[in-house]
């Protein structure tokens, strides 16, 4: 009972804006949604994304739009989360598809492990834009991002360097910088719409 009246409290608040209260939920619902995950993706998204890649991106949707949210009873926040969730699954699928259509027809970049790594973080900083750039000036927007991870607080590219460079999970890095699973979602939402800043001031990001 007082773990429900808890999470009424926590809900109520993030309702409210409370980015705290909304990394509390998170971090309480994060075995569920993990394993929500893990049971939807097939062996052909597995080889693509890891479940944190499609948690993180949960996450950051999640402290988006918390301020649009409707509470109309006990299961109302995770039954939202549900959704967002599902969605992204949908998206990463459909990503999944569109870049092996584009692979069949490109000349891929020289294939590096830290190209990669950066590739998958591109991918974030892209990640609600449909711009043309985001294939035909792929390299350019590689080159540029490296650039702007460098100019980031010593914070934020932490934070990106561990997740996306290094690929640990969530968890991992709370570990590693001593914070919650959701303080480190909060600190990686930041630190990418830090990065897309700085890639928009050099004109490599468009909203096409």
């Amino acid at each position: 009972m007082a773990e429900a009246e808890q999470i009424k409290s926590w809900v109520e608040s993030a309702r409210q804006g409370d980015e705290l209260a909304v990394t509390k939920l998170l971090g309480t619902y994060h075995p569920i949604l993990r394993a929500r995950v893990e049971s939807r993706l097939d062996a052909t998204l597995r080889a693509r994304y890891e479940p944190e890649d499609v948690l993180q991106q949960t996450y950051i949707q999640v402290l988006k739009e918390i301020g649009r949210f409707e509470n109309r009873g006990p299961n109302s926040f995770i039954n939202w989360v549900f959704t967002i969730l599902d969605h992204k699954l949908i998206d990463v699928r459909r990503a999944a598809n569109r870049q092996a259509r584009a692979v069949s027809k490109e000349t891929p970049l020289v294939s590096t492990g830290l190209s990669g790594s950066y590739l998958n973080l591109l991918d974030y900083v892209y990640a609600d834009s449909e711009t043309p750039s985001r294939v035909v000036r792929r390299d350019e927007a590689l080159c540029a991002l490296m650039d702007c991870v460098s100019s980031l607080s010593d914070s934020h590219r932490q934070v990106l360097q561990l997740r996306f460079l290094q690929g640990m999970s969530v968890t991992d890095v709370a570990s590693s910088l001593d914070k919650s699973d959701g303080a480190v979602v909060a600190l990686t939402k930041r630190a990418l719409d830090a990065l897309k800043k700085e890639m928009e001031h050099l004109g490599e990001f468009s909203r096409g």
